[in-house]
């Protein structure tokens, strides 16, 4: 009998471990496993709204100046067509005049416009650095402050709050978040204001030149969005599933990688091929599908907009034809099209 029984317990040890299921898998030390958790939303996000705004009271008037000269270099980006639209025009009218026998091309006139759109686009490109240098300047600062902020609260940290977090959590939030924080600094601020002035002036820009082309831009843009809506509202539960599966693949090798002894004690090699191989495949087929479908968005736009551009070239050729639209309006109106691409 106490053989019986020892022989069962012997069995029971030299039994392989069952593989985890792939929705409990973490990895150890807070691995690429524990990282990617599809649909984690933001705990307090007007809290820390409220906290990183606190920190950026100190640049208060910094920051409005960076708005404010990213404001003046979008307007200045944005009267560039319509000025080298009027020179397409003066050489037009000029060759026209050639073709006549009323006189030649005035490049002189061509000449100085060219040199208002140089100096337009050199204001824009000067602002852009000026910005950017600023922005650089008190991202870096803020996040050396994080750094050093960080850096004491971790050394006053009790020893059991390292028990239930993770140590790849604990460097992600170092690294990882600080840089991102950093990344928006540089980008997004100036970023909102550039969009919504770029915005704003390509519409009032479009709209002086011809309404009608206008209305025509117009009709491309929702149409694009019905598209692009159809094509995320596909692609986003593949990418959810790949972010999940990458998860898994990666915490699968951390494990198996981490407890190499165990599993060649228990010989469990085949198992864990085994697994690997269906989180993989799994992981191939999600990717493949995520890819493809967020490929086809540039096509599709390319193909819209080129519709566009074809009926922008019809009307507006009509119209230069008719005496009612100069031909460099029309090749400041198709660059201002681009924009919205």
């Amino acid at each position: 009998m106490s053989n019986a029984s020892n022989s069962e317990n012997t069995t029971n040890q030299n039994k392989a471990p069952s593989p985890t299921k792939p929705a409990q898998r973490q990895g150890f030390g807070g691995g690429p496993g524990s990282r990617f958790v599809p649909g984690e939303k933001p705990r307090d996000f007007k809290g820390t709204m409220q906290q990183l705004l606190g920190y950026l009271g100190k640049y208060k008037w910094t920051i409005i100046l960076v708005l404010f000269i990213a404001a003046a270099s979008t307007v200045f980006s944005i009267f560039g067509p319509r000025t080298l639209g009027k020179a397409t025009t003066a050489l037009y009218e000029g060759v026209i005049r050639m073709v006549r026998g009323q006189g030649g091309i005035d490049f002189d006139e061509i000449g100085t416009i060219l040199l208002r759109v140089l100096a337009l686009y050199l204001s824009a490109a000067t602002l852009q650095l000026i910005q950017g240098f600023i922005m650089t300047t008190i991202a870096a600062d803020i996040t050396f402050r994080f750094r050093q902020e960080i850096a004491h609260k971790i050394h006053h940290l009790p020893l059991r709050y390292f028990d239930h977090v993770t140590h790849g959590e604990v460097l992600s939030r170092v690294t990882t978040d600080v840089d991102v924080i950093s990344q928006t600094l540089q980008q997004s601020l100036s970023q909102i204001i550039t969009s919504i002035v770029s915005v704003i002036g390509i519409l009032v820009m479009m709209l002086t030149i011809n309404v009608t082309l206008t209305l025509i831009a117009l009709t491309i843009i929702p149409l694009s969005m019905l598209i692009i809506r159809y094509v995320i509202s596909h692609s986003q539960r593949f990418f959810r599933k790949q972010q999940e599966y990458l998860g898994h693949v990666n915490g699968h090798v951390e494990e198996m990688y981490g407890a190499h002894v165990v599993l060649k004690a228990f010989n469990a090699e085949d198992q864990s091929i085994s697994t690997m191989k269906q989180l993989n495949d799994t992981l191939y087929d999600t990717a493949w599908k995520a890819q493809l479908f967020s490929t086809m968005i540039r096509p599709i736009m390319h193909f819209i907009g080129n519709v566009g551009y074809v009926a922008v070239a019809i009307v507006g050729g009509n119209q230069v034809i008719q005496g009612r639209l100069m031909i460099g309006d029309i090749q400041a109106f198709i660059q201002y099209m681009r924009s919205f691409q």
